[in-house]
Protein backbone atom coordinates (compact mmCIF):
# COMPACT_ATOMS: atom_id res chain seq x y z
CA UNK A 1 0.00 0.00 0.00
CA UNK A 2 1.23 3.28 -0.57
CA UNK A 3 1.33 5.70 1.80
CA UNK A 4 0.88 9.78 0.68
CA UNK A 5 3.84 11.62 2.59
CA UNK A 6 7.34 13.33 2.42
CA UNK A 7 9.22 10.70 0.30
CA UNK A 8 11.63 12.78 -0.34
CA UNK A 9 12.27 13.79 2.53
CA UNK A 10 12.50 10.28 4.03
CA UNK A 11 14.86 8.93 0.86
CA UNK A 12 17.35 11.98 1.63
CA UNK A 13 17.26 10.96 5.73
CA UNK A 14 18.01 7.28 4.93
CA UNK A 15 21.19 8.83 2.10
CA UNK A 16 22.18 10.66 4.84
CA UNK A 17 22.37 7.17 7.16
CA UNK A 18 24.21 5.46 4.86
CA UNK A 19 21.10 4.26 2.71
CA UNK A 20 21.49 4.07 -1.44
CA UNK A 21 18.09 2.82 -2.22
CA UNK A 22 16.91 5.59 -5.63
CA UNK A 23 13.67 7.61 -5.33
CA UNK A 24 11.22 6.70 -8.03
CA UNK A 25 9.61 9.53 -9.75
CA UNK A 26 5.67 8.46 -11.38
CA UNK A 27 4.38 10.14 -14.32
CA UNK A 28 0.48 10.97 -13.87
CA UNK A 29 -0.26 8.56 -16.77
CA UNK A 30 1.58 5.34 -14.83
CA UNK A 31 5.13 6.07 -16.50
CA UNK A 32 7.99 5.46 -14.23
CA UNK A 33 11.56 6.29 -13.97
CA UNK A 34 14.38 5.63 -11.36
CA UNK A 35 15.83 9.01 -9.98
CA UNK A 36 19.46 10.37 -9.85
CA UNK A 37 19.36 8.99 -5.94
CA UNK A 38 22.23 10.09 -3.37
CA UNK A 39 25.11 10.78 -6.72
CA UNK A 40 23.34 13.85 -7.10
CA UNK A 41 21.54 14.42 -4.08
CA UNK A 42 24.15 14.26 -1.81
CA UNK A 43 27.19 15.07 -3.99
CA UNK A 44 30.33 16.86 -3.04
CA UNK A 45 31.08 19.79 -4.82
CA UNK A 46 33.90 18.12 -7.06
CA UNK A 47 30.63 15.62 -7.98
CA UNK A 48 28.46 18.38 -9.07
CA UNK A 49 27.34 18.88 -13.00
CA UNK A 50 30.09 21.50 -14.43
CA UNK A 51 27.74 24.40 -15.19
CA UNK A 52 26.59 24.24 -11.58
CA UNK A 53 30.11 24.79 -10.16
CA UNK A 54 31.13 26.95 -12.63
CA UNK A 55 27.91 29.20 -11.31
CA UNK A 56 29.28 29.65 -8.31
CA UNK A 57 31.49 32.22 -9.32
CA UNK A 58 28.26 34.82 -9.97
CA UNK A 59 27.32 34.37 -6.36
CA UNK A 60 27.13 37.57 -3.82
CA UNK A 61 26.00 38.04 -0.82
CA UNK A 62 23.74 36.68 1.00
CA UNK A 63 22.08 33.55 -0.52
CA UNK A 64 18.85 31.53 -0.64
CA UNK A 65 18.99 28.11 -1.48
CA UNK A 66 15.28 27.45 -2.77
CA UNK A 67 14.21 23.65 -3.16
CA UNK A 68 17.57 22.66 -0.98
CA UNK A 69 16.76 19.12 -0.79
CA UNK A 70 20.02 17.80 1.38
CA UNK A 71 21.47 21.47 1.35
CA UNK A 72 24.51 20.41 -0.48
CA UNK A 73 24.92 23.60 -2.36
CA UNK A 74 24.16 25.85 0.54
CA UNK A 75 26.36 23.96 3.17
CA UNK A 76 29.06 24.46 0.25
CA UNK A 77 28.79 27.63 0.32
CA UNK A 78 28.57 28.24 4.23
CA UNK A 79 32.00 26.06 4.04
CA UNK A 80 33.55 28.82 1.96
CA UNK A 81 32.19 32.10 4.30
CA UNK A 82 29.19 32.97 2.75
CA UNK A 83 25.89 33.62 4.29
CA UNK A 84 23.45 31.25 2.99
CA UNK A 85 20.51 29.83 3.95
CA UNK A 86 18.78 26.31 2.48
CA UNK A 87 14.63 26.53 1.75
CA UNK A 88 12.18 23.16 1.30
CA UNK A 89 8.82 22.76 1.84
CA UNK A 90 10.26 19.03 2.61
CA UNK A 91 10.30 18.56 6.53
CA UNK A 92 12.86 15.54 5.87
CA UNK A 93 14.86 17.59 3.41
CA UNK A 94 15.19 20.20 6.44
CA UNK A 95 15.91 17.64 9.09
CA UNK A 96 18.48 16.22 6.93
CA UNK A 97 20.34 19.67 6.24
CA UNK A 98 20.18 20.13 9.65
CA UNK A 99 21.66 17.28 10.58
CA UNK A 100 24.37 17.38 7.83
CA UNK A 101 25.30 20.42 9.39
CA UNK A 102 23.80 23.70 7.36
CA UNK A 103 23.38 26.49 9.93
CA UNK A 104 20.26 27.85 8.76
CA UNK A 105 17.67 25.74 6.86
CA UNK A 106 14.15 26.83 7.02
CA UNK A 107 10.38 24.77 5.94
CA UNK A 108 8.87 27.04 3.52
CA UNK A 109 6.53 26.83 0.74
CA UNK A 110 7.49 28.85 -2.39
CA UNK A 111 4.24 31.18 -1.08
CA UNK A 112 5.68 31.54 2.31
CA UNK A 113 9.38 32.00 0.62
CA UNK A 114 8.29 34.88 -1.35
CA UNK A 115 7.91 37.53 0.84
CA UNK A 116 11.49 37.22 2.35
CA UNK A 117 13.21 37.49 -0.75
CA UNK A 118 14.37 40.93 -0.07
CA UNK A 119 16.79 39.57 2.62
CA UNK A 120 18.59 37.68 -0.17
CA UNK A 121 20.77 38.80 -3.26
CA UNK A 122 21.39 35.66 -4.98
CA UNK A 123 18.91 33.07 -5.33
CA UNK A 124 19.45 29.52 -6.53
CA UNK A 125 17.28 26.94 -8.15
CA UNK A 126 19.94 23.56 -8.82
CA UNK A 127 18.34 20.32 -8.75
CA UNK A 128 16.21 21.35 -12.09
CA UNK A 129 14.56 23.87 -9.85
CA UNK A 130 14.02 26.37 -12.72
CA UNK A 131 10.30 24.45 -13.36
CA UNK A 132 9.73 24.11 -9.29
CA UNK A 133 6.94 26.71 -10.25
CA UNK A 134 5.20 23.99 -12.65
CA UNK A 135 3.97 25.21 -15.54
CA UNK A 136 5.40 28.28 -18.16
CA UNK A 137 2.90 30.52 -17.22
CA UNK A 138 3.54 30.01 -13.05
CA UNK A 139 7.20 30.20 -13.71
CA UNK A 140 6.49 33.85 -15.57
CA UNK A 141 4.53 34.84 -12.61
CA UNK A 142 6.72 33.37 -9.97
CA UNK A 143 9.90 35.32 -11.97
CA UNK A 144 7.57 38.53 -11.72
CA UNK A 145 6.71 38.18 -8.13
CA UNK A 146 10.64 37.09 -7.01
CA UNK A 147 11.98 40.55 -9.44
CA UNK A 148 9.86 42.68 -7.54
CA UNK A 149 10.86 40.97 -4.34
CA UNK A 150 14.45 41.06 -4.55
CA UNK A 151 17.08 44.14 -4.86
CA UNK A 152 18.06 45.51 -8.83
CA UNK A 153 21.21 44.00 -9.17
CA UNK A 154 20.60 40.54 -7.46
CA UNK A 155 21.39 37.37 -9.34
CA UNK A 156 18.74 34.11 -9.72
CA UNK A 157 20.83 31.32 -11.05
CA UNK A 158 18.16 29.00 -12.79
CA UNK A 159 18.99 25.21 -13.62
CA UNK A 160 17.05 23.07 -16.03
CA UNK A 161 17.27 19.95 -18.93
CA UNK A 162 16.12 20.66 -22.42
CA UNK A 163 13.24 18.73 -23.07
CA UNK A 164 15.01 17.84 -26.85
CA UNK A 165 18.57 16.12 -25.12
CA UNK A 166 16.39 12.83 -23.96
CA UNK A 167 17.90 13.49 -20.22
CA UNK A 168 14.56 14.01 -19.00
CA UNK A 169 13.31 11.96 -15.93
CA UNK A 170 10.05 10.68 -16.81
CA UNK A 171 9.85 12.14 -20.38
CA UNK A 172 9.81 10.11 -23.24
CA UNK A 173 9.15 11.10 -27.05
CA UNK A 174 6.06 9.94 -26.80
CA UNK A 175 4.85 12.35 -24.23
CA UNK A 176 6.82 15.03 -25.06
CA UNK A 177 4.78 14.56 -28.73
CA UNK A 178 1.88 14.38 -26.94
CA UNK A 179 2.74 17.89 -24.85
CA UNK A 180 3.25 19.93 -28.03
CA UNK A 181 0.27 18.31 -29.91
CA UNK A 182 -2.27 19.33 -26.88
CA UNK A 183 -0.57 22.99 -26.53
CA UNK A 184 1.82 22.27 -23.52
CA UNK A 185 5.32 22.97 -23.02
CA UNK A 186 7.23 20.15 -24.17
CA UNK A 187 8.72 19.80 -21.02
CA UNK A 188 5.84 19.69 -18.89
CA UNK A 189 4.69 16.93 -16.30
CA UNK A 190 2.69 16.05 -13.95
CA UNK A 191 4.76 13.76 -11.21
CA UNK A 192 4.96 12.17 -7.68
CA UNK A 193 8.05 10.77 -6.48
CA UNK A 194 7.79 7.43 -4.44
CA UNK A 195 10.44 5.89 -1.89
CA UNK A 196 9.59 2.92 -0.96
CA UNK A 197 5.87 2.44 0.77
CA UNK A 198 5.40 6.45 0.43
CA UNK A 199 4.15 8.72 -2.20
CA UNK A 200 4.22 12.30 -2.17
CA UNK A 201 1.40 14.24 -3.71
CA UNK A 202 0.94 15.00 -7.34
CA UNK A 203 2.93 18.09 -8.44
CA UNK A 204 3.21 19.94 -11.70
CA UNK A 205 7.18 20.32 -13.29
CA UNK A 206 8.27 21.98 -16.26
CA UNK A 207 11.56 21.54 -17.70
CA UNK A 208 12.67 24.16 -19.79
CA UNK A 209 15.01 24.79 -23.17
CA UNK A 210 17.69 28.06 -22.70
CA UNK A 211 15.69 29.36 -25.42
CA UNK A 212 12.24 28.89 -23.52
CA UNK A 213 13.44 29.99 -20.07
CA UNK A 214 14.92 32.95 -21.95
CA UNK A 215 11.53 33.77 -23.36
CA UNK A 216 9.86 33.22 -19.97
CA UNK A 217 12.31 35.99 -18.22
CA UNK A 218 12.04 38.72 -20.43
CA UNK A 219 9.42 41.19 -19.12
CA UNK A 220 9.88 40.19 -15.57
CA UNK A 221 12.17 42.10 -14.16
CA UNK A 222 15.38 39.30 -14.82
CA UNK A 223 17.68 39.92 -17.78
CA UNK A 224 19.16 36.82 -19.08
CA UNK A 225 23.22 37.77 -19.38
CA UNK A 226 24.53 34.01 -19.95
CA UNK A 227 23.91 29.90 -19.95
CA UNK A 228 26.24 27.91 -18.73
CA UNK A 229 26.08 24.59 -19.75
CA UNK A 230 28.73 21.29 -20.45
CA UNK A 231 29.58 20.24 -23.92
CA UNK A 232 27.28 17.54 -23.59
CA UNK A 233 23.64 17.19 -23.13
CA UNK A 234 23.13 17.55 -19.72
CA UNK A 235 21.41 20.50 -17.40
CA UNK A 236 22.32 24.00 -17.62
CA UNK A 237 22.49 26.77 -15.20
CA UNK A 238 20.89 30.17 -16.43
CA UNK A 239 22.46 33.04 -14.70
CA UNK A 240 20.22 36.43 -14.65
CA UNK A 241 20.39 39.41 -13.06
CA UNK A 242 17.24 41.33 -11.31
CA UNK A 243 17.69 44.85 -13.96
CA UNK A 244 14.07 45.81 -12.40
CA UNK A 245 14.66 49.92 -11.56
CA UNK A 246 14.55 50.10 -7.66
CA UNK A 247 11.27 49.67 -5.58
Amino acid sequence: MTVTGDAFGMALRDWGRGGEDPEIYERRDGFLDVGAGLELFMAGFDDWPAPERRAMRYVRGRVVDVGCGSGRVALHLQRQGADAVGTDSSPGAIGTARTLGLHHAWQLTLAELTPRLAEFDTAILFGNNAGIFGTPARVRRGLTAWSARMVPGSVLLAESTDPATGLVPTLDDAHRRRNVAAGRAAGQLRLRVRYRDRATAWFDWVFLSPAELGELADGTGWTLRRILSSRGTGPFVAVLENTRAGR
